[in-house]
């Protein structure tokens, strides 16, 4: 059975080139033992992702001789992304394709860009992330990681059992709380709601045994895992990031010699943009599909939508502390306008 990924709609891989100190040489010796880099993604097998994924390796194989690949470990074989990032840190992995839930366990300030409300479109993000991603680097860095690659693609939105219009509705339903997430809980308890701590893997069965009736997750996600097949309603937009990147262990970058690392980066540049594309495309017509499997839209009005903004404000000050000191909050929010 393939395992379950959650909102990895904002997955991106681009590389950033780690000067080797010592390297003498504009070519890897040929007799250079390969180096094969160990990457963990809770994508599964012929998802869009490692679709993705697995073409980059292959174009990085060819272009390097085969002296540098990536063995991909999909589906969370590795476990959920908590426990992935601690094997990075431990060396039994080397990088692995995240989500925020991943990001947050390295640097949680960066969570900041996954408030929902935080941005009123994706323009809106990029700005941001440009201005401040100089600081998110560094500390990346300082964590012994290297972030490669920071973004967001597709749309998540709510899907639900019963129509759900206010905050106040969310109170009498089972919305789903990933388990090493820490914004969803802050939303939730600004709305008098209470969340089912689940991992990924465990949420479709409690979708079908009605544990759970509500998740959030962008409309591939919820194709791609079926939760849709349980699910009636879906909130006609999105209103927060969903964010993805490629993290690596800086000391395992810093092994591969220079000319490789030169390759990786214009293939993984090259796919990156092959992801974003094909991943927004993705979704969008999975937003398409499930309209024509009978799941209703939720059409807002604007004193419901103002509502959902007034709880987003107080999910934003609930996290103060959290994510992050209200100065890099406001910082976040203010570079994005």
């Amino acid at each position: 059975m393939r395992r379950p990924l959650y909102a990895l709609a904002g997955v991106s891989i681009v590389a950033a080139a780690v000067a080797a100190p010592h390297v003498a040489h504009t070519q890897a010796a040929p007799t250079s033992a390969p180096i094969v880099l160990s990457m963990a993604t809770l994508a599964p097998a012929g998802s869009t992702w490692m679709n993705n994924f697995e073409a980059a390796n292959r174009e990085l194989r060819r272009r390097t001789g085969n002296r540098l690949s990536v063995r991909w470990f999909a589906g969370g074989v590795q476990g959920d992304e908590a426990e992935v990032i601690r094997k990075i840190r431990s060396g039994r992995l080397d990088g692995a394709a995240v989500t925020a839930v991943g990001l947050g366990q390295i640097h949680r300030p960066v969570l900041a860009f996954q408030i929902p409300g935080m941005f009123a479109s994706v323009a809106n993000f990029v700005r941001a992330r440009d201005a401040v991603r100089p600081d998110i680097d560094r500390a990346f860095t300082a964590a012994g990681f290297t972030l490669v690659g920071f973004g967001t693609t597709g749309a998540p939105r709510m899907f639900s059992k019963n129509e759900i219009r206010t905050p106040a509705q969310l109170r009498t339903a089972h919305p789903w709380q990933w388990s090493d997430d820490l914004i969803t809980p802050a939303v939730y308890a600004s709305a008098g709601a209470t969340g089912v701590r689940l991992q990924v893997p465990e949420v479709l069965g409690a979708l079908q045994t009605g544990r759970v009736d509500t998740v959030f997750g962008s409309p591939l996600v919820a194709v791609s895992l079926q939760w849709a097949d349980q699910l009636r309603y879906m909130s006609d937009r999105s209103n927060t990031s969903s964010l993805g990147a490629l993290v690596v262990k800086t000391s395992k970058l810093e092994s591969i010699p220079e000319a490789d690392r030169a390759i990786a980066r214009e293939v993984w540049t090259q796919f990156d943009g092959l992801l974003s594309r094909a991943v927004n495309a993705a979704d969008d017509r999975a937003a398409t599909t499930l309209t024509s499997r009978g799941v209703q839209v939720v059409r807002l009005t604007d004193a419901e939508r103002a509502q959902w903004a007034t709880l987003f404000s107080q999910t934003a000050t609930r996290l103060v502390g959290t994510v992050g000191d209200s100065a890099w909050i406001n910082r976040v929010r203010s570079a994005g306008q």
